[in-house]
C-alpha cells in the first residue's frame, strides 16, 4: 500500500519546481521577444492574460531575468522588473510605494538599500517617508541611467486602478509611466490581466504607442490545445499516485472547466487537493478529492466573465495571430490551396469575352 508521507511531500515539491513547456507559453514567450526588437525607446509593450496563466515566468524567460535580479560586476541592470502592489493603506494602489519598489528592484544605494546596521529597515522606511515623492522618482531616473537599463517592467499593473480616484486616475498614472519611459528612453512593459485593457482605453496617448499582446489560455474548441492540454496532465500525473491505473487525463474536462484552461489555476487546485491528502492520511489522488477543492461555483463565474470580456476586446489580435499561426504550421496547405486559388482566377474569363452560344429557335422574343 502507497503510505501518504511517502510520496506527497515530494510530489507537492515536485509541482513547485516542475516546468511545462506548452504552447501557449512558447507562442507568448516569443511574442514578447520579438515585441522587445519591434518597439523604439519610449514605447509601451503590454502583455495581457487570465489570472495564473504564466505572464510573470514568462517576461522572465523571454528577457533573461534571472533570480535574484542583481547589477552585474559593471553595476548594469538591462532589465529591472517592479510588481504594482495594491498594499497601501485600505488596500489601495500608492503611488509613492511603488516608486520605492522601483528604487528596490533597482537596488538604488540611498533608497533601496538597508545599511548593515539596520536589519530591519527601520531606517529605510523612515528615510523614504520624510522623501518628496518627486525626489524618489528623480533618483529613479537618475538610476536608470546609471545603470544603463534598457528595459523596465511593470508587473500586475492592473492593480493602478486601486489607486485613490478609481479607473480615471489609474489611467493618469499609467500615461505618467509613459512618460517615464520616454524621459529616460527605455522600453517599458505592463503586464497584468485583461483588466488592464478597460484602462489603458481611458488613456489615448498611449494606445498609439504600444503593442497589445495575449497570454492565452486553452480553448477546447482548439485541437491543438487539446493536445497541448492533454500533455500538461500527463506530465503533472508523473508525481501522483492514483489507484486503479487512473491518472488526470482521465477527467481531463472536469479539470479543464474548473481552471478555465490555465495551468497556473490547475496548479493551485491540484496543491489544494494534495494539501487535503496529508492532513486526511490519504493514500491517492481521486476524483471525489479534486470535487471537495474545487473553487465555489461564484469564484469560478467572476473569473470566467473576467477572461471572455478581456478575450473579447482582443478579438481582432487573436484572429491576426491565429491566421500567422495557421500559416506557420500549416505552410504547405496554404501554400497549395493560394496557389489552387491563383490558377482558378487565371483560368476565369476576362469581362465580355464570354464563349459564345447559339440562343435556340424562338429564343428570342
Amino acid at each position: 500500500m502507497v503510505i501518504a508521507a511517502d510520496w506527497i511531500p515530494a510530489a507537492l515539491e515536485a509541482l513547485k519546481t516542475t516546468k511545462v513547456l506548452h504552447r501557449n507559453y512558447e507562442f507568448a514567450r516569443k511574442q514578447l521577444t520579438g515585441a522587445h526588437h519591434a518597439v523604439m525607446k519610449g514605447d509601451l509593450i503590454v502583455q495581457v492574460g487570465p489570472s495564473r496563466v504564466g505572464k510573470t515566468r514568462c517576461v522572465k524567460d523571454a528577457f533573461n531575468v534571472h533570480e535574484p535580479n542583481w547589477p552585474s560586476d559593471d553595476q548594469r541592470m538591462p532589465v529591472v522588473i517592479v510588481e504594482a502592489s495594491n498594499d497601501s493603506k485600505n488596500g489601495e494602489f500608492s503611488t509613492k510605494a511603488f516608486m520605492a519598489a522601483c528604487l528596490r528592484a533597482i537596488h538604488h544605494p540611498i533608497y533601496g538599500i538597508s545599511d548593515e546596521d539596520d536589519p530591519w529597515e527601520e531606517r529605510l522606511q523612515a528615510k523614504i517617508h520624510r522623501t518628496p515623492e518627486g525626489t524618489l522618482r528623480s533618483a529613479f531616473e537618475t538610476a536608470i541611467a546609471l545603470r544603463r537599463t534598457e528595459l523596465i517592467v511593470f508587473d500586475e499593473a492592473h492593480h493602478v486602478r486601486y489607486a485613490p480616484g478609481g479607473d480615471a486616475a489609474a489611467a493618469r498614472i499609467l500615461d505618467s509611466y509613459k512618460c517615464l519611459a520616454n524621459r529616460t528612453n527605455i522600453k517599458l512593459v505592463l503586464t497584468g490581466s485583461y483588466q488592464l485593457l478597460d484602462l489603458l482605453v481611458l488613456a489615448p496617448h498611449l494606445l498609439g504607442r504600444q503593442i497589445p499582446l495575449e497570454f492565452p489560455r486553452y480553448h477546447a474548441d482548439v485541437r491543438n490545445d487539446v493536445a497541448a492540454w492533454q500533455q500538461v496532465l500527463r506530465t503533472y500525473s508523473k508525481h501522483l499516485a492514483f489507484d486503479n491505473d487512473e491518472s488526470l487525463s482521465d477527467w481531463g474536462d472536469y479539470l479543464f472547466e474548473g481552471s478555465q484552461g490555465c495551468v497556473g489555476q490547475l496548479l493551485s487546485w491540484l496543491k489544494a487537493a494534495l494539501t487535503v491528502l496529508l492532513t486526511t492520511n490519504g493514500v491517492v489522488m481521486t476524483r471525489d478529492v479534486l470535487e471537495r477543492t474545487r473553487k465555489p461555483a461564484a469564484q469560478e463565474a467572476s473569473i470566467l466573465a473576467e477572461i471572455v470580456k478581456g478575450e473579447l476586446q482582443l478579438v481582432r489580435v487573436k484572429r491576426a495571430s491565429a491566421q500567422c499561426e495557421t500559416h506557420t504550421e500549416d505552410g504547405g496547405a496554404r501554400k497549395a490551396s493560394n496557389e489552387k486559388e491563383i490558377k482558378r482566377k487565371e483560368q476565369a474569363r476576362k469581362p465580355f469575352q464570354r464563349k459564345s452560344r447559339r440562343n435556340p429557335l424562338g429564343g428570342r422574343t
